[in-house]
């Protein structure tokens, strides 16, 4: 065996002499720079988090509406943003360390060596330990739920226990060498088992993305999640089919170019949920699919990658909320798959096969579609981009200085080339060009200003999670600086380390305990790669694993578990046919009945301040000039004051509102700006406007 060909265990053989400085393998540099960084890491958090908060993250000049503070919970978190950050540089400053000082000689004796890393290793067990306990006992007070405190543990202490035993029969196995030849010899790869693999693969995700399928008649039957969250994205659809343009007049709040797809192919098979869903689970399981792809080039099985898979699937669609036959959670979130995930999975494909030498050849077009990822959602495009570019320095033959210069030439022309293709998008469906502003106008409101934003916990399973990804970066790196074997697995251990870290801003902002499952697809890939590492190994040695290794097979058979979560068919054929009552939130029947009553022309340009306001409009002949999905989306006063300008910049007199979300503030703003009140009822008003009646 070579010098330094384990990564996350102790290297099994023993130096003879114990020299006084000894040369340590780049994974053993790794385990014993570990430590330290973790202490300065820790003492930087502590002490530079406040100054750094106030000086990267100022109080933003936003005027946010009173009522909006305690309703969505509006509290900025300077210090606790400054302190992610913080967070983030401790595996990027370890990894430059690793690379910095390998080959050289360290004043440590073999067996100091060897013990330092043995304690390394205890004590990042200790910390995953710790972070799972504390996540068992952590109490969430009102402020997370609107109501009475609450637990929320992901994993059961049946869970636990089953994990525990499928850890040590997973340790045995890899020691016996017959066993390991056996289940080698059933899952190489022939023809048979290929199309045996695909056909489970199907069946796998046709099961799960059942989930996520509803139709017009059974929406309203669905799980709260569902009918709470489904208006927000449905409607960007329909803003396309009612003449808006994300990055032009109109601000999506999760995707940019998602809406332009699935408004493009709802023109042509009909502008219905039921088209919208086929567009949504489709690009869902292609984008799966190309996960399962990149497992099958790694691990050279199809059976195997299926292995990996399973598990992976089903911790990343953990269940948020039940019941199990009518659930909430990612597979049906569809603003996480495909709108966050769908691209960043898609460009793991591409950047596997780049690597390999197929197609993409050229960086430039990897880069492309990592510029395309960051123009549909910065929140996880943009650390998708950087995930693809360290994964390409580390990956690079070429000598350190010019493959840098050579790369970020790629990567610039990669997203000018995606800034340029998306500018022909909205000359070609809108006739300008786009507004790239309008990218951070959420972040900045959610991220910056605080809206719904909640406090991280101390300790929690979160840190888990950042300790995978950590781990997998690091491990890219060592991998690198001693060029190991298969660039493609260096290159994705890197990819899903930098992506992880990178999306973790999702939960760093509302730090809700649900909010953190939608990071589980991003942990279990993370977890998959670095079970690859450890296995091979482990089978390769025939020994006993290390603590880390023994937590890498322990977190992959707690995703093993989830695979209990598993829907039934039949469970989910019974609930898309069970019928809910009218008048669903997506249908918004009544609110049809009050804009349809007010006459208005064909055409007519009017501004409707309800949810579902762009579907009302389009299926009346209207177009509603509203520049957001809903009241919810606007909790700056200014936003408001956009959407009445849009009104009056394109001709329109007429204001629609829903009373539930215009509260008694946004209409006094409504009045002062010279509109009045023409009709109202219970729940919905119209407003007209008087300045350009009287001209």
């Amino acid at each position: 065996m070579s010098k330094g060909d384990r990564t996350l265990g102790v290297r099994a053989d023993t130096r003879a002499v114990a020299p006084a400085r000894a040369e340590v393998a780049p994974a053993e540099l790794a385990w014993l720079l570990a430590p330290p960084c973790a202490l300065v890491l820790l003492a930087a958090i502590v002490l530079l988090g406040p100054p750094l908060g106030r000086l990267l993250f100022p109080t933003p000049d936003i005027a946010f509406w009173p009522t909006a503070t305690p309703t969505l919970a509006i509290r900025p978190e300077p210090t606790e943003q400054a302190r992610f950050l913080i967070a983030l540089a401790g595996p990027v400053a370890l990894s430059g360390l690793v690379a910095w000082l390998r080959g050289r000689a360290l004043p440590l004796r073999a067996g100091t060596v060897a013990l330092l890393v043995q304690a390394s290793q205890v004590l990042l067990g200790a910390f995953v330990l710790t972070a799972l306990i504390a996540q068992e006992r952590h109490v969430y007070d009102e402020s997370f739920s609107g109501g009475a405190p609450f637990r929320r543990v992901y994993f059961t202490a049946p869970t636990l226990v089953v994990a525990a035993l499928l850890t040590l029969a997973a340790a045995l196995a890899l020691r016996r060498a017959p066993l390991v030849a056996r289940i080698a010899a059933l899952t190489r790869e022939t023809p048979r088992r290929r199309l045996i693999a695909f056909a489970l693969v199907g069946a796998f995700l046709g099961l799960w993305l059942l989930t996520s399928i509803n139709t017009e008649a059974s929406f309203n039957a669905s799980n709260f999640g569902v009918r709470a969250n489904a208006s927000f994205w449905l409607d960007e659809a329909f803003a396309v089919l009612d003449q808006r343009a994300p990055l032009v007049d109109f601000h999506a709040q999760y995707g940019q170019l998602w809406p332009y797809l699935s408004a493009g192919v709802m023109a042509i098979f009909g502008a219905s949920l039921g088209t919208y869903v086929a567009v949504m689970v489709s690009a869902t399981a292609l984008c799966l699919l190309a996960v399962y792809a990149v497992l099958r080039r790694l691990v050279r099985s199809s059976l195997l990658a299926l292995a990996l898979f399973m598990p992976f699937v089903a911790t990343g669609f953990f269940m948020e909320i039940g019941p199990p036959a009518n659930r909430y959670g990612p597979s049906n979130l569809f603003s996480m798959f495909p709108m966050r995930y769908g691209g960043p999975y898609v460009l793991a494909w591409l950047l596997v096969r780049h690597v390999d030498r197929l197609r993409p050849r050229r960086a430039a077009l990897l880069f492309l579609a990592a510029g395309l990822c960051v123009l549909n959602n910065p929140d996880f495009g943009m650390p998708a981009f950087a995930a693809t570019l360290v994964a390409l320095v580390w990956t690079d033959a070429r000598p350190w200085w010019p493959r840098l210069g050579a790369l970020a030439l790629e990567a610039a022309a990669g997203l000018l080339g995606a800034v340029v293709l998306v500018a022909l998008l909205t000359l070609a469906v809108a006739g300008a060009l786009p507004h790239f502003s309008y990218l951070f106008t959420f972040p900045r409101l959610w991220g910056l200003g605080g809206v719904t934003m909640l406090p991280m916990p101390a300790l929690g399973f979160h840190l888990a999670l950042y300790a995978t990804f950590a781990a997998a970066l690091v491990a890219a790196t060592v991998r690198a600086v001693r060029g190991a074997n298969q660039r493609t697995l260096t290159a994705m251990l890197a990819w899903s380390g930098v992506f992880g870290l990178g999306a973790s801003s999702y939960f760093a902002g509302r730090s809700h305990p649900e909010v953190l499952i939608s990071l589980f697809s991003a942990w279990t890939l993370a977890l998959s790669l670095l079970g690859i590492v450890v296995v091979r190994g482990l089978a390769r040695e025939r020994r006993r694993p290390s603590v880390a290794e023994v937590a890498v097979l322990a977190g992959l058979a707690l995703a093993a578990c989830s695979l209990a979560q598993t829907p039934t068919p039949w469970s989910q054929l019974d609930r898309i046919r069970t019928a809910g009552p009218p008048n669903s939130p997506i249908q918004r029947t009544d609110a049809l009945r009050f804009v349809a009553e007010a006459h208005a022309r064909r055409g007519e340009r009017v501004l409707i301040l309800i949810p579902m306001g762009h579907r009302l409009a389009y299926e009346l002949g209207l177009v509603n000039v509203a520049p957001y999905v809903s009241m919810i989306s606007m909790p700056a006063v200014g936003q408001l004051g956009e959407a009445l300008a849009a009104l009056r910049r394109e001709g329109g007199t007429r204001v629609f509102a829903y009373l539930g979300q215009v509260l008694p503030e946004h209409r006094q703003a409504i009045e002062a700006a010279g509109f009045r009140a023409v009709r109202v009822t219970r729940d919905y008003a119209e407003y007209d406007d008087v300045t350009r009646a009287g001209r």
